[in-house]
């Protein structure tokens, strides 16, 4: 007996263990003793989740889905049978399977035809196993008609009746507004339930000029407050029952005013060291004179690679906090825009507004500049109709102290005629003379391959500054077109515009990128992101384009019968607003790195010109030049500097970073160039002679480049370098040699040869000194194209003896001649495999410095 007692104590301890031992391990069981939901979501069907307590619009006779779903307290979905309850069945019976009808049911079980009933209100639940679903209240309705919007009366005057002001003393200005229903004539805004009220983004905008909220709890189902949010235009509109109102315009007062300075530092120009940073803070105003904080200005800088600018809104003190690395050596101005359609977006014609005074900055550094990377190519076989096959040749250095070197070269699909790297350097792009019926386009060029921009031909003439488009000018083929392409560097995802804009010749983009003038002879054209293309009439022909960087406007080299012009980036077409006159002689104009002057090329001579913006707010008035504006600019032109070197035509004018230096490649002027009429042409070997007769110009002579067209045997056309003339003297009739191989025995055909002299040397001007001298290559080489270095210590240059000319710009001294053989680093070469020598001498002619 003792003995089963024992037995039986043992096994109840032995169970107690195991049990202890189950409720000790480390994996946790969850056990749910009855899957009674812990809640209930009604929502509009086909949505299963959703906010509770929904609100519904239904008119009579019409029907709507509700899908109820129960989860249990871990979240998870359970499967229920849900019943469903109507407050009022009278306006509103509901289904077994959840459907609503604002009416009655023939069947509540298999529910097929409503029958329209009165108006009213019913809430709506669901339940299962006693658990209920917050109310889903619908609104029984009439069939509405129209929506409208308006302000609801005697609300607190605004500082303005035009717009509401972001920065009024107590804060953001806003506007209490109501919406009303109507079947018909008839208003039925109390029976329909809440409005949905929405905000539209008009084109471009990111952020919308009015916040809107709801009212305190108790007000009205049918009103909203709108409250003043970024500076501009946008529009506001209401729903119910799935008809819209039509949108109501809300303006948020536009800026007026910008003023940029660092803390506690009154000074417009900075001197700072590479590695450093410094702080701006923009003060805004709008046009009701009130400052206002947190503004999505746009930041930038003229030279992105020497001083980036940076900025933010998310400020409680200032307009906006704007931050200027210095990484590299140069000069660059900085300033921060209310650029559309970020800031004072959505408003008809633009309204950018920029700051009267630019921030410059001059970095320097006690380290010796980085050695930049070149990228040399030529227009050689755009000038024969052989095989011949054109690349793109880096030029880097392995070491600070070694030499410039040739890389390998990169294959191009076609020939270009220009190369244009953006301000960052990320992008290159070549432009092509022809499309050639849509076989040849322009090539963007990343530095190891070049893909092709489809559709688009001509010269590129300017990228922007935030290196997202780029101004191209076909005006080869006919007709004449300029393509606005955007995202060039992308395959897939890149848009092009097209206009029919005749013999454009040069583009320039306001620091913002907002704007571009396009000079086209007698006409200037404006093209915007946010405004349609405009056409200028000017008073005289254009050459050049121009923006200074403060950006409040663009000079023009010509334009005005005086000599130049400018134009303000903010104007309204319908004020006729005529360009400034500026009596400055000029062919070729370059803004300078303080942010406020330019430099005019006007053959033989030189001179600078500075801006100066003023004028005080005027209430209600915007910030921009009259007569628009409150603003005036005035002009100082500085003395004419005679550049010692005869009248000339400009093939290139560059600007050192600092802006103290001015670098200007030159030919012959047109009248002085040498024409001849070629009779024959006989080829021996590698060679092509030519027979001629010179019709003007002087006489040919060793060593000159000519162009050769019109020869009824293609290959006997391009680009030569005179090898031979006989007889020497170049008198009449006579032959020249060239190298050719291509060219082929062809008597009695006729062609023409030009000869465009080019200046033996690259002429410098001293800004600070305001004189000038010339640099000579060595060999007496022949400048075709020059590039300056970031820092501005190096010039490459591009020479007529097939060699790239690294001149030191603090001595003028030519440091190293880099060339390019055949096949290492051929500027061009021949059809096969491997590739055959060229058919023609491809001169390094396209010379670019990655920034």
């Amino acid at each position: 007996m003792s003995r089963f007692a024992s037995g039986i104590s043992l096994a109840c301890i032995l169970g107690t263990i195991v049990f202890l031992s189950a409720c000790s391990s480390s994996n946790t069981t969850t056990v749910i003793v009855e899957p009674t939901p812990a809640t209930i979501d009604l929502c509009l069907a086909p949505a299963s989740t959703c906010a509770g307590g929904l609100n519904v619009s239904l008119e009579v006779g019409k029907t709507q889905g509700l899908t109820a779903t129960g989860k249990n307290r871990l979240g998870q979905a359970l499967t229920e049978t849900f019943s469903f309850q109507s407050s009022n069945p009278a306006v509103l019976t509901i289904a077994s399977n959840g459907g609503t009808c604002a009416g009655t049911w023939n069947s509540l079980t298999v529910p097929q035809v409503c029958t329209p009933g009165p108006t009213g209100v019913a809430q709506v639940t669901a339940t299962a196993k006693g658990v209920s679903s917050p109310p889903v209240t619908i609104y029984v309705h009439q069939h509405i008609t129209g929506v409208t919007i308006s302000k609801v009366p005697n609300q607190p005057a605004t500082l303005s009746s035009t717009c509401f002001s972001k920065g009024a003393p107590p804060g953001p200005e806003s506007a209490l507004y109501q919406a009303f229903a109507l079947n018909g004539t008839t208003d039925i805004t109390n029976s329909v339930g809440p409005f949905a009220w929405q905000t539209v983004l008009l084109a471009g905008q990111t952020t919308s000029a009015v916040t809107l909220s709801s009212p305190p709890v108790g007000s009205p189902l049918d009103q909203e407050i709108a409250t003043a949010n970024t500076p501009g235009l946008s529009l506001l509109f209401t729903s119910v029952g799935g008809i819209h109102s039509q949108p109501v315009q809300f303006e948020t007062c536009p800026v007026q005013s910008i003023s940029i300075s660092a803390l506690n530092n009154p000074t417009t120009s900075f001197l700072v060291n590479t590695g450093t940073s410094t702080t701006l803070n923009a003060t805004v105003t709008d046009i009701l004179g009130m400052n206002l904080v947190g503004v999505p200005l746009t930041w930038t800088s003229t030279d992105p690679i020497s001083a980036s600018a940076t900025g933010s809104a998310a400020t409680t003190i200032y307009g906006s906090v704007g931050t200027v690395s210095a990484s590299a050596i140069g000069g660059a101005a900085v300033i921060a825009s209310c650029t559309p359609p970020s800031c004072n977006g959505g408003i008809s014609p633009s309204l950018p507004i920029y700051p009267k005074t630019a921030i410059t900055f001059t970095v320097t550094s006690t380290s010796k500049p980085a050695s930049p990377t070149v990228y040399v190519s030529s227009t050689g076989c755009s000038a024969t109709a052989a095989s011949c096959g054109t690349t793109v040749v880096p030029l880097t250095k392995s070491s600070t102290s070694s030499a410039f070197t040739a890389g390998s070269p990169v294959s191009l699909p076609f020939t270009p005629n220009s190369m244009v790297f953006d301000d960052t350097g990320t992008n290159s792009y070549l432009g092509v003379d022809s499309s050639a019926f849509g076989t040849r386009s322009v090539m963007a060029f990343a530095g190891t391959s070049a893909s092709t921009v489809t559709n688009v031909a001509g010269k590129v003439l300017a990228i922007s500054p935030d290196t997202s488009t780029a101004v191209i000018s076909d005006t080869i083929d006919v007709p004449n077109q300029v393509f606005i392409c955007t995202n060039c560097s992308s395959t897939t995802s890149h848009t092009v515009a097209s206009f029919l804009i005749n013999n454009a010749t040069a583009a320039s983009f306001s620091p913002d990128s907002l704007k571009a003038y396009i000079v086209a002879g007698s006409n200037l054209y404006v093209y915007s992101q946010t405004d349609p293309l405009q056409k200028i009439s000017l008073p005289a022909p254009a050459t050049d384009a121009a923006f200074i960087g403060e950006g409040s406007f663009g000079y023009l080299a010509g334009g005005d019968p005086a000599g130049a012009s400018f134009f303000p980036t903010c104007y309204d077409p319908a004020l006729s607003l005529p360009l400034g006159s500026l009596s400055l002689v000029s062919q070729m104009i370059r803004a300078l790195p303080d942010g406020q002057s330019a430099l005019a090329l006007a053959p033989p001579n030189i001179q600078t010109v500075t801006a100066t913006i003023s004028g005080a707010p005027v209430l209600n008035v915007p910030g921009c030049p009259a007569p628009r504006g409150f603003l005036t600019i005035s002009n100082a032109v500085g003395p004419t500097i005679n550049l010692g070197i005869g009248n000339f035509t400009p093939t290139q004018f560059i600007i050192s970073p600092d802006g103290s230096t001015a670098y200007i490649l030159a030919q012959v002027l047109p009248s002085q160039r040498t024409v001849i009429n070629i009779t024959a042409a006989s080829q021996s070997t590698s060679n092509t002679t030519y027979s001629y007769t010179l019709t003007s110009g002087s006489p040919l002579q060793v060593g000159m480049s000519i162009d050769i067209t019109g020869m009824q045997n293609v290959s006997d056309n391009g680009t030569f370098v005179i090898t031979a003339v006989n007889p020497a003297s170049g008198s009449n009739p006579a032959t020249f040699t060239v190298v050719n191989a291509s060219g082929i025995n062809a008597i009695g055909e006729n062609g023409t040869g030009t000869v465009t002299p080019r200046f033996p040397f690259v002429t410098v001007y001293n800004l600070n000194s305001q004189t000038s001298s010339n640099i000579s290559l060595n060999g007496n080489a022949t400048p075709l194209s020059a590039s300056l270095s970031p820092a501005g210590d190096l010039l490459f240059v591009g020479a007529d003896d097939a060699a790239v000319h690294v001149i030191d710009t603090a001595s003028f001294a030519d440091i190293q001649q880099i060339t390019f053989p055949f096949p290492q680093n051929a500027l061009c070469f021949g059809p096969g495999t491997p590739s055959t020598a060229p058919p023609v001498t491809c001169l390094p002619d396209l010379v670019t410095v990655k920034p």
